[in-house]
């Protein structure tokens, strides 16, 4: 019993966020709520230049012509009007609310909760606009966060905004307005879906950030060109999986491959390296070694490659030209050194070949062996011959075979040195990633699909798992994860999901990495995890709008 009246002591004289606005500026006051009567810290009050003097046992409180007399429980205004007394706390002096008001000439009181906002003017709202994936809201003054209240239903978001002067802003479609008593309420449809609403108060601006959920099911435009859908399928015999779509308008998107932070032989979680490269979605990509964390095949970046092909897997590749291409290719990468063409075995690799390329990508340091010959490329032109540890910035360190010595027993600083993407089919590769299997293509079953099950080990076509799935359809790209690990279902196998896609009228389709990797990031949460998965990878596929599309690659 005597815990629960310190507990109810303890809540009773708790201190609350409070505010008061002077002018465009609001300062924090720590406010006390006590038998029905608001309390404000006195010295949180100097900032608009209240004055406080503590001598002999009594207290002076001085605003412009105005004085409070304060003793222990008495306070007189001017000497002559008494009000509410005093509230001391550990030795502060907390001002009752009705003083404050009499004391702070030109300044009004508003109670809001537990809040106390006392203010010499209102914010006047002047636009409400609804954009994709967040509401902006333009105003003169100060707004602050005791002024904002947040309700959300399914398909809807309401703010409401007070103390603020009552009038009608400029709305934009979608927004209704419903001013009231020193109140204006906004009410934004926003589409089929439950949000979790983030403020931000900008200058003159609260951005109210429409956010996914966790659970979320439903439709979004997450941004220009970009779609996102999660919903329950069915598929095979009744079964049922949840499935999570990025719709992409490839002439309005960027999409290309990022590297964890680390570099090779790390890993990093799918949220994590979309927030970190200003991307507004993404999906995992290369298969890797769960040992050495390196990722699987090839992958090229804005042309450059930085791992080489495993063995002639299907990839996903966004070409020159902007298009998309998803089938087999077989691509090598030459290295042209003055007249003579190497053909390079690895990028960024811990295996062997004779001739090897590291970018500053390559987490750990570059193996040194005596029997290969070592020198330094950057813009295309020798900058340094001998070993060294590590590529910095745009370096790429050559590592040789002695067997080829011959040829390089000329080379000198300042030669000609570059790496060029070698593909058997007309062309021109920009961005890629290397995944599988292939699925379909032309909206057909590949002929040889038993031949490209046998290709995977560890029963990846056969097994029933979550699964990453690039395809097109009706000119989009699109990116697919199908949930599974989970109490609706295990996931689908190779053949249910050839009969999936194709029931759907898909026209190219392949698998990237799956089961506890396959994931999907859609603004800043996670879709399609697994249980017990990190959701950690050393190779995502970020979608950007192109209007943004500088990622610090």
């Amino acid at each position: 019993m005597k815990q629960l009246m310190f507990i109810f002591l303890l809540l009773a004289c708790l201190s609350f966020a409070s505010y008061v606005i002077s002018g465009k500026e609001a300062f924090p006051v720590r406010s006390v709520f006590r038998d029905g009567v608001y309390y404000v810290y006195v010295e949180d009050l100097s900032p608009v230049g209240v004055g406080y003097i503590h001598a002999n046992g009594y207290h002076y409180v001085v605003y412009d012509d105005h004085v409070l007399f304060v003793k222990e429980k008495e306070t007189v205004l001017d000497f002559v009007k008494k009000l509410s007394p005093p509230l001391f706390l550990e030795g502060k002096l907390l001002l009752p609310i009705d003083a404050v008001k009499e004391l702070m000439e030109g300044f009004q009181v508003y109670t809001k909760g537990e809040n106390v906002l006392i203010y010499n003017s209102l914010p006047i709202l002047l636009s409400a606009t609804k954009e994709k994936d967040r509401i902006v809201i333009s105003y003169t003054g100060v707004l602050v966060p005791d002024m904002v209240e947040v309700e959300k239903s399914m398909g809807r978001v309401v703010l409401k905004i007070s103390p603020v002067v009552e009038n009608i802003p400029v709305v934009s479609e979608g927004i209704e307005v419903k001013p009231g008593k020193n109140e204006i309420t906004i009410i934004t449809s926003i589409g089929n879906f439950y949000p979790d609403v983030r403020l931000t108060f900008e200058k003159n601006r609260l951005v109210c950030q429409l956010a996914l959920i966790e659970g979320f099911f439903g439709k979004l435009e997450i941004a220009d060109g970009v779609v996102f859908e999660r919903k329950i399928e069915e598929f095979g015999k009744g079964e049922k999986t949840v499935v999570n779509y990025l719709i992409m308008d490839p002439e309005k998107v960027e999409v290309k491959p990022v590297i964890a932070e680390k570099g090779f032989g790390s890993l990093e979680k799918l949220d994590d390296m979309v927030k970190r490269v200003g991307g507004v979605a993404g999906i995992n990509g290369n298969y890797f070694d769960p040992v050495t964390k390196f990722p699987i095949g090839l992958v090229v970046i804005d042309g450059k490659p930085y791992s080489t092909m495993f063995s002639g897997r299907p990839i996903f590749a966004i070409t020159e030209e902007g298009d998309v291409f998803i089938g087999r290719v077989l691509v090598d990468v030459t290295l042209t050194v003055n007249d003579v063409l190497f053909l390079v075995k690895g990028i960024n690799t811990l295996g062997e070949g004779e001739v090897l390329v590291y970018t500053k990508e390559f987490s750990g340091t570059i193996p040194k062996k005596d029997d290969k010959l070592y020198f330094v490329v950057e813009g295309n032109t020798v900058k340094y011959l001998g070993y060294k540890e590590k590529a910095e910035g745009s370096e790429s360190v050559i590592a040789v075979s002695r067997k080829y010595e011959t040829y390089l027993s000329n080379l000198k600083i300042g030669d000609r040195a570059y790496l060029s993407i070698q593909p058997n089919l007309p062309i021109r590769i920009r961005q890629a990633v290397e995944g599988g299997p292939l699925l379909i293509q032309n909206g057909a079953p590949i002929p040889d699909a038993q031949e490209e099950k046998a290709r995977y080990g560890g029963g990846i076509a056969y097994a029933k798992a979550p699964r990453t799935v690039v395809a097109t359809k009706n000119g989009k790209l699109w990116f697919i994860v199908f949930e599974g690990y989970n109490h609706i279902t295990r996931g689908l196998n190779y053949d249910e999901l050839v009969d999936f896609l194709l029931s759907r009228g898909f026209e190219d389709a392949m698998c990237v990495d799956g089961g506890s990797s396959s994931v999907m990031a859609v603004g800043g949460n996670l879709f399609g995890k697994a249980e017990n998965s990190t959701a950690a990878i050393p190779v995502g596929i970020v979608v950007w709008e192109k209007k943004s599309t500088e990622v610090g690659e």
